[in-house]
């Protein structure tokens, strides 16, 4: 069966359509430690409430450079000060060791100050596969996770545009809830909303195709690139049929905020109308997350 469920249910990331980035999600919780002025984003930020992954605490693997960030940036309204890494270059990423050090600190101090947390969730500004110790970062929080939330799920959001390397592949057994991207029908498409290669999306097919406990994420729209008309829509169900996720999730876009907006969003009767398909066709649990007033 489908179920509706409120658009953000589920962390995403920030930019849904710029390569290898994710719309914006909402902050429920006043940042504790803010990293004002800081260079780079913070390896840590959160907790952040959410309806769909209760209290989640972020990891940001890959934290890009502050000077461009908008004015409701979610890393820098709740990253940790103490978790601002010292990089060399603007292109370079923070070694395991140092991403493991600064969630050590957070995840070991909010148990000893009796903090809950619901999830442990790997999602910052660069899809998290970008960093090639992937596998360390995820053995090093599930042992973090088992030791002092032994209750939290292990989450990833990612869009799976690096994994040829076997050891990302493994590193995604290891979470309790992999979220990949999935939206896409057509190579067409896939390479339109993402800016990849076409050929891409047959090898993304081929790398998470049985893996356990996959949930999908698509997100539907219209305009500029749609992926929610009859043919695509048809094109991606056969996809998601063949991957066989453990859930699969479906959204859309906010209402843009200006007139020009290259990207619409489609309504949730359309939402729950491509739900429907995808459940009767396939047997798969499909929730669809639509947009409507928050409450905490």
């Amino acid at each position: 069966m489908w179920e509706t469920r409120s658009y953000d249910d589920i962390l995403v990331g920030q930019n849904r359509f710029a390569p290898r980035r994710f719309p914006p999600y909402r902050l429920f919780r006043e940042p504790r430690m803010p990293m004002p002025n800081a260079p780079f984003h913070s390896v840590v930020y959160g907790p952040l409430k959410t309806r769909r992954l209760g209290i989640a605490l972020g990891v940001n693997p890959a934290p890009t450079a502050t000077d461009t960030c908008a004015a409701d940036c979610i890393f820098c309204k709740t990253g940790q000060a103490d978790a601002v890494p010292i990089v060399a270059r603007a292109n370079a990423v923070p070694s395991a060791g140092v991403i493991v050090t600064a969630a050590a600190r957070r995840i070991i101090g909010m148990s000893k100050a009796g903090e809950k947390i619901d999830c442990i969730v790997l999602s910052g500004n660069l899809d998290p596969t970008r960093h090639h110790q992937l596998l360390t970062i995820t053995e090093n929080l599930r042992d973090l996770r088992n030791k002092w939330f032994p209750k939290a799920d292990l989450a990833l959001l990612t869009d799976g545009s690096n994994l040829e390397p076997a050891d990302h592949r493994r590193a995604l057994q290891i979470y309790d809830l992999p979220i990949l991207r999935f939206e896409w029908g057509t190579a067409k498409t896939f390479s339109a909303m993402t800016g990849r290669k076409q050929d891409d999306l047959k090898t993304l097919v081929t790398h998470v195709t049985g893996m356990d406990r996959l949930i999908l994420s698509a997100t539907f729209v219209q305009g500029a690139v749609d992926n929610a008309n009859d043919a695509e829509v048809k094109a991606w169900i056969k996809r998601v049929e063949e991957l066989r996720p453990k859930e699969v999730q479906i959204q859309t876009l906010e209402a843009p905020k200006a007139k020009a907006a290259k990207q619409k969003p489609v309504s949730v009767a359309r939402l729950e109308q491509i739900a429907a398909q995808l459940t009767e066709k396939t047997g798969i649990a499909t929730t669809v997350l639509a947009e409507e007033p928050l409450t905490v």
